[in-house]
């Protein structure tokens, strides 16, 4: 067990989890790229002309993120077309291993959990009834419509889940697999650990900020457990 998730978990009272990665594999059934080239058309077909970097761009938050630089009218539209397919997606995520034993360990030790995430809450919120995790948390939140310059890492989503949590931002871990979520985290004052689910992330999170990084949802439920 490691020792800096074990000082981390003694710190904090609540924990913020981020949901593609930490909870989900969002697109699992309905691929990130497929998903991004549908936005790529719908701004084209709206008569958008797309930068190089974007023509490249295989992830839809991405493409969510650049539509407010180059055409900024745009982005209520490809807003309502990303929700809609991450709720088409939530369908077919598939649930990360362990997380249902991080949530358990977190209820039976009196943590709130919020989930804080880019992705829509409309969309957790229906990966987590179809799983039927939904009471295991005590809110989400979600992307900011309309405003994607408040996404991670921007500090505002976890702030607002650490009010919901009814904790200060140092009393709140954020688990995440993006160096977005790290910054979001130092960005509010929070601590954060890493979710490294694939080779290599380890060192690029841990650049990013990370307190901590661990490899597996079920060594993050048995450190909250044996705190």
């Amino acid at each position: 067990m490691s020792d800096a998730l074990v000082e981390i978990f003694r710190q904090t009272r609540a924990v913020l989890l981020d949901f593609d990665g930490p909870v989900c594999k969002v697109f699992a059934g309905l691929p990130a790229p497929e998903v991004a080239a549908r936005l790529k058309r719908l701004l084209q077909d709206e008569g958008a002309e797309l930068p190089r970097d974007v023509v490249e761009l295989d992830d839809p938050l991405k493409v969510l993120r650049r539509t407010a630089d180059f055409a900024p009218e745009l982005v209520d539209k490809v807003e309502a077309a990303l929700m809609a397919n991450e709720i088409e997606a939530a369908d077919s995520a598939e649930i990360t291993p362990g997380v249902r034993e991080l949530l358990a360990a977190c209820a039976d030790a009196g943590r709130p959990v919020v989930i804080v995430s880019n992705n829509s809450k409309p969309a957790i919120d229906r990966f987590l009834g179809r799983v039927e995790l939904n009471g295991s948390v005590i809110g989400v939140v979600g992307r900011p419509t309309g405003n994607p310059g408040e996404m991670k890492p921007h500090p505002r989503s976890v702030l607002n889940a650490c009010e919901m949590a009814e904790v200060q931002p140092e009393e709140a871990v954020l688990i995440g697999d993006s160096g977005f979520d790290m910054e979001a985290a130092a960005n509010a004052g929070a601590r954060s650990i890493a979710y490294a689910n694939e080779p290599g992330k380890d060192v690029t999170l841990a650049k990013a900020g990370a307190d901590a990084v661990t490899d597996s949802m079920r060594k993050l439920a048995a450190t909250v457990a044996a705190v």
